[in-house]
This record gives structure tokens, C-alpha cells and sequence, in this order.
């Protein structure tokens, strides 16, 4: 196998188990889903607030 197919063959398999954990753990997901919006929001929120200061 060259370089180029083994890098393809990782990120396969990567997607692979990524994609199985996402369907056998569908509430961590959603909670990091949720965290990671709330957290975006605040971001904004607090750059809108510096913005108006």
C-alpha cells in the first residue's frame, strides 16, 4: 500500500468508528451538541457586549 492509501484506509476506519459511536451514544451527542452551541452563543453574546463598549 502506498502512503496515500493508507491515510485513506485510517480515515475510513476513523469514520467508520466515529459514525457507530455517534449512532450507539445518540444522548452524548446531543449533549455535546447542546454545549457546544451554548457555548457559541455566549461567545457571540460577549463579543456584542465588548463591541458596545
Amino acid at each position: 500500500m502506498t502512503e496515500k492509501e493508507i491515510k485513506d484506509a485510517i480515515a475510513s476506519e476513523r469514520r467508520t468508528y466515529y459514525r457507530n459511536w455517534r449512532k450507539n451514544n445518540p444522548d452524548k451527542v446531543k449533549r455535546h451538541n447542546e454545549n457546544y452551541w451554548r457555548k457559541k452563543v455566549l461567545q457571540n453574546a460577549e463579543a456584542n457586549n465588548q463591541d458596545q463598549q
